[in-house]
């Protein structure tokens, strides 16, 4: 999550999330302490911060609210396509809701998430699963909630106050496939090609900076349930294995590297949490059975799995 606070991002987030303080009563500077952002840095609408500063924003929020879920909820149903800028104006002027969806997971890294979102299709239904970030638990609990809200906002702001969703398990929204196929009422092809390019020249600009090793890590980190493989990365992004392959050897790290830190990270904390069998930690980090993981736990730690539970 490190390298990820590096990222760049757009200060709307952080304006809308202020103005909402400011309007119960906190104070703006009690809200942007310790982010390195003044209030005239709001103001403009060229500012970029990183990832850091708005998460440093969202502590400071989550400090002077009992009710954090309730309050990142409300927050959320603030972000409309157009505090979105390039990223928004494309799902709006992409053909149907389908397009705009993978136009909006296709560049997820230009908003303000910080899960990562992912789509699949079940049963005739559409779910969109929310990873949840490796933050602490009330950062965690704010974001994701806030991510869902805004969520529901887009589609429906896409798609229509009709737009049917239910909420699932595990941060999850379910929805009726055939809703995907809505044409959008401010479609424009070309004005949608010209958006998609300029978000492929943004986000190769902002990865350039924070590296793919980051954002991949990131991902890695957070989309879901399941740790992704190398070609479901590659997807995610756009890419080739054999392209995914090559930029993370130019910045001197492997995949495979990767994978193993994440995993070994999920871990040791899914051991210590407890309420999983060692088969079921296998399992959701992608082992085939307990005794692989089991294998592999103890070439990265020296120690067995069984040690960890205990401590």
């Amino acid at each position: 999550m490190l390298g990820f606070l590096n990222y760049t991002r757009s200060i709307t987030s952080v304006r809308l999330m202020v103005d909402y303080g400011t309007e119960q009563g906190v104070a703006a500077g009690d809200l942007l302490a310790g982010s390195r952002i003044s209030p005239a840095m709001l103001m403009n609408p060229n500012t970029e911060i990183t990832a850091g500063q708005e998460l440093q924003v969202i502590r400071n929020l989550v400090n002077r609210f009992e009710d954090v879920e309730a309050v990142a909820r409300d927050i959320g149903q603030r972000y409309h396509c157009s505090a979105y800028g390039l990223w928004g104006y494309g799902l709006m002027c992409s053909p149907t809701v389908g397009d705009a969806l993978q136009l909006a997971l296709r560049f997820l890294p230009l908003t303000y998430a910080f899960t990562v979102i992912s789509h699949h299709e079940k049963n005739n239904m559409g779910i969109l699963v929310f990873g949840e970030p490796d933050l602490e638990p009330s950062i965690k609990q704010f974001v994701l909630a806030r991510d869902m809200a805004a969520a529901i906002v887009l589609m429906r702001e896409l798609a229509g106050d009709k737009f049917e969703f239910s909420e699932g398990p595990c941060n999850t929204f379910e929805f009726p496939l055939e809703q995907l196929n809505r044409k959008l009422p401010q479609a424009n092809p070309v004005t949608a090609a010209l958006c998609e390019q300029q978000c492929c020249a943004l986000i190769d600009q902002r990865r350039s900076y924070a590296g793919i090793q980051t954002v991949v890590t990131h991902y890695l980190q957070n989309a879901g349930a399941r740790i992704p493989t190398l070609p479901i990365t590659a997807r995610h992004f756009h890419m080739s294995e054999r392209t995914l392959k090559r930029h993370l050897q130019a910045e001197g790290v492997s995949f495979r590297q990767l994978l193993e830190d994440v995993r070994k990270n999920r871990a040791k904390r899914l051991l210590r949490q407890g309420g999983m069998s060692i088969s079921e930690i296998a399992s959701n980090l992608g082992f085939s059975d307990a005794s692989t993981f089991s294998q592999a736990f103890k070439r990265w730690t020296g120690t067995a799995p069984s040690y960890w539970v205990r401590t």
